[in-house]
């Protein structure tokens, strides 16, 4: 289990969901954009209870696996569904991601006119653009 410290309180939660929430609000951080999620913990009383949490590029959260002989009572809170769910949002925020080439792999030129684009370095008119300077037509 581990606590989520937020806005000056904190809850106790399942590590897989600790880290999940952590790892989008990063995720949403970078892309300056926030969310509301809603997370199973145990407050600092010691209650069951689900939070609702904001989170973007303001929050300033952090999680600790340092818990106190109360905090550590009680069985590992578990929601593989929500740990998914935040897995899923995350992954859709970060985009693709770049794929080293194995050294040694040859490259492949490739010519604009494969993908219909016209030569950038070329002064002749794009083919298909009309007189008055308009686009070509698709």
């Amino acid at each position: 289990m581990k606590r989520i410290s937020y806005a000056e309180d904190h809850l106790v939660t399942g590590d897989d969901i600790a880290d999940a929430v952590m790892a989008y609000a990063q995720a949403l951080a970078m892309k300056g954009r926030s969310d509301s999620i809603d997370v199973p913990a145990v407050d600092s009383g010691g209650s069951a209870r689900l939070f609702s949490i904001l989170v973007g590029p303001a929050s300033q959260m952090l999680t600790s696996d340092v818990l106190t002989a109360d905090e550590s009572r009680g069985d590992e809170i578990t929601d593989e569904r929500l740990v998914a769910d935040l897995a899923a949002r995350t992954a859709a925020l970060s985009g693709p991601s770049p794929v080293a080439v194995p050294q040694g792999t040859d490259a492949v030129e490739l010519e604009t006119e494969q993908f219909g684009v016209a030569d950038l370095g070329s002064d002749a008119p794009d083919e298909g653009a009309d007189d008055e300077g308009d686009s070509p037509s698709r």
